[in-house]
């Protein structure tokens, strides 16, 4: 149904729509991801060196290769992002009410600046911390050696976590908005929120870091972003 036209379109209309505007994110995605792999060698280094100053251990043949293809990937996503943001906007419009557009228009912004706030806060604050910590932790029994695949994979893991992590103060803001819960079911449920929150961060970092440093931080994050939500949401009440 579109709320513009007051019509029904055909299933295959929709079908169809739906592809094309997938097509354009691929490609868009395709296109930057080609362009980043030029790049590839030199962002890996920057990435690599930002947080130790050795150069990383290749387990196999492909190690580097597939590294700098991975990288490529995540530029593309995340250049492409927009472009995604807007086909789904698009696709989504006719079907929206004015309402529910600016709403979507006024939510979409603010999650992607706190994404980007996460990553940020996972590349300055608590990657270098992390990889302070490795070094530290086996330096009295053996000489750091870092794996390329095995840590470009926890970097990754960790920035995508944090990206996730800090969407927390606007859900918390919406449920709270919407209706969904109240501030105070939030303050009666708060060892529930913690339990959760420790829960999901073993289960994103855990696999990778063996430990548990990883999961700690990230469980830390989420309890100081919903303690700070809290706060904020009790004060504005």
């Amino acid at each position: 149904m579109s709320l513009e036209t007051d019509q029904e379109m055909p299933l295959t209309a929709h079908i169809e729509e739906l592809v094309r505007r997938l097509m354009v994110v691929v490609i868009a995605s395709t296109a930057v991801m080609a362009v980043a792999f030029i790049f590839s060698e030199s962002l890996l280094d920057i990435i690599w060196y930002s947080f130790v100053d050795f150069a990383p251990h290749v387990y196999h043949p492909f190690a580097e290769i597939l590294t700098r293809l991975k990288i490529s990937a995540v530029v593309g996503l995340a250049l492409a992002l927009p472009v995604l943001i807007y086909e789904t906007f698009q696709f989504m419009k006719p079907g929206l009410y004015p309402n529910e557009r600016q709403y979507f228009l006024s939510v979409v912004p603010v999650s992607l600046v706190l994404m980007f706030l996460g990553i940020a806060f996972a590349f300055f604050f608590a990657l270098p911390l992390l990889f302070r910590y490795f070094i530290f932790y086996s330096q009295d029994v053996a000489t750091a050696g870092l794996g390329l695949t095995e840590t470009f994979n926890l970097i990754l893991l960790v920035k995508v976590a944090f990206g996730v992590v800090f969407q927390i103060p606007l859900l918390m803001s919406l449920a709270v908005k919407m209706g969904v819960v109240s501030v105070r079911w939030f303050e009666t449920k708060r060892i529930y929120v913690w339990g959760g929150c420790i829960t999901v961060a073993a289960l994103l970092a855990g696999s990778l870091d063996p430990t548990g440093v990883a999961g700690l931080m990230v469980a830390l994050t989420m309890i100081g972003l919903f303690e700070t939500t809290l706060l904020g949401l009790k004060i504005a009440r």
